[in-house]
């Protein structure tokens, strides 16, 4: 039996690209439609037509994150295909960059490697996982925004008058000095420039402005607490994964079933080593080399998870140990234990997904 043709979907912020290819890659149709409910209609229309099974989307986890939701709502089996898949697909070809050409690309990307993971359709696997991410999103925002400002509040309070600034604390952080000049306001008299008066007024306005923002993000760290324990995961439980750590996995793995062994997770969040050697035959390579790749924010999830367990584990610090006493660098050793968290993390998160189908079922019952 002849295999499915293979559908490929670029998006952009008012239209998106869909393009059908068959199995040797040959285009079959594209088209173009608005990215509203109507569009996706149509496109879901021209998918089934040519009998598409399988389709890939560029940027589901942004202008492609409506579109994404509504294939996978319409039965088809939507894979995330990264921008530089498509890239090399186009280049490989010497073609031009348009948004028909990016479609097909995406299609043979797919085409080339089947084993892409799902799109973050997150709308479609769990409501609850879709609003944690929003929640997330908004904190890591805020923190974005605060940290911007913390920093110009920094270059401003070092130009503030010899007077002032004298009694301010030229170490330690920024919210502290901030707010200990908040304390001054008894001080303004002695200021005599005009750039020095207009500077210390609004530096001062700008601790109440601290406050509340840092009060709204304490605020959203307790909501996603709160929406953690609805979730029922147990990623808090591991040493060294907090609030705001555990929501991160949560939302960025999403279906932990998708990775179908510990490797392919390890691989999927660049903890796994890439094998760097040549002259081995069919023997198992040597060198191995860090992976580069891989999700970021899982990796750094991991690595504070490492320093933390070592700093107040036993385990860890005996795991590491061990490591080192095998002649593995501490760098190695860091990269070891790593790993070893990556496979307790999907474990972890394998048995709260089992456990949460069985609540559902039993309350479907």
């Amino acid at each position: 039996m002849m295999a499915a043709p293979v559908g490929g979907i670029d998006p952009h912020q008012s239209s998106f690209t869909v393009a059908v290819v068959d199995i040797n890659g040959v285009e079959l149709a594209h088209a173009s439609y608005a990215n509203s409910g109507a569009g996706y209609i149509a496109a879901i229309e021209l998918l089934s037509a040519h009998g598409v099974e399988r389709v890939g989307v560029e940027g589901s986890a942004s202008w492609g994150s409506h579109v994404a939701i509504a294939v996978v709502a319409a039965g088809f089996d939507a894979r995330e295909v990264p921008p530089v898949r498509a890239a090399q697909q186009r280049r490989s070809r010497r073609l031009a960059k348009t948004d028909n050409v990016d479609a097909v690309s995406t299609a043979r990307a797919l085409l080339a490697e089947p084993s892409l993971g799902p799109v973050q359709a997150l709308e479609a696997y769990d409501p609850l996982v879709a609003k944690l991410e929003a929640v997330l999103e908004h904190r890591r925002m805020l923190v974005q925004l605060r940290t911007l400002s913390l920093h110009h509040i920094a270059d401003q309070l070092a130009k503030l008058p010899t007077e002032i600034r004298d009694q301010l604390s030229a170490q330690g952080k920024i919210e502290a000095r901030l707010v200990r000049l908040g304390q001054l306001e008894s001080q303004a008299s002695t200021v005599t420039t005009p750039a020095g008066l207009y500077r210390l007024s609004w530096l001062q306005a700008a601790v109440d402005d601290d406050r509340q923002a840092l009060a709204e993000i304490r605020r959203l760290e307790r909501e996603l607490g709160r929406l953690l324990d609805e979730h029922g995961t147990s990623l808090r439980d591991e040493p060294g994964i907090g609030t705001i750590a555990a929501a991160t996995l949560v939302v960025e793995v999403g279906d932990p079933f998708r990775f179908a062994s510990e490797s392919k997770f390890a691989r999927w969040c660049g903890t796994g080593a890439v094998a760097l050697s040549s002259g081995e035959g069919s023997a198992a390579p040597v060198r191995h080399r860090l992976d580069y790749g891989g999700n970021r924010r899982i990796n750094s999830v991991l690595y504070i998870a490492s320093v933390t367990q070592q700093r107040l584990n036993s385990d860890a610090r005996t795991y590491l140990d061990r490591k080192l006493s095998e002649g593995k660098t501490r760098r190695a050793a860091r990269r070891a234990h790593k790993r070893h968290l990556a496979n307790r993390v999907i474990r972890r998160m394998w048995n709260d997904e089992s456990r949460r189908h069985q609540q559902q079922s039993t309350s479907a019952a």
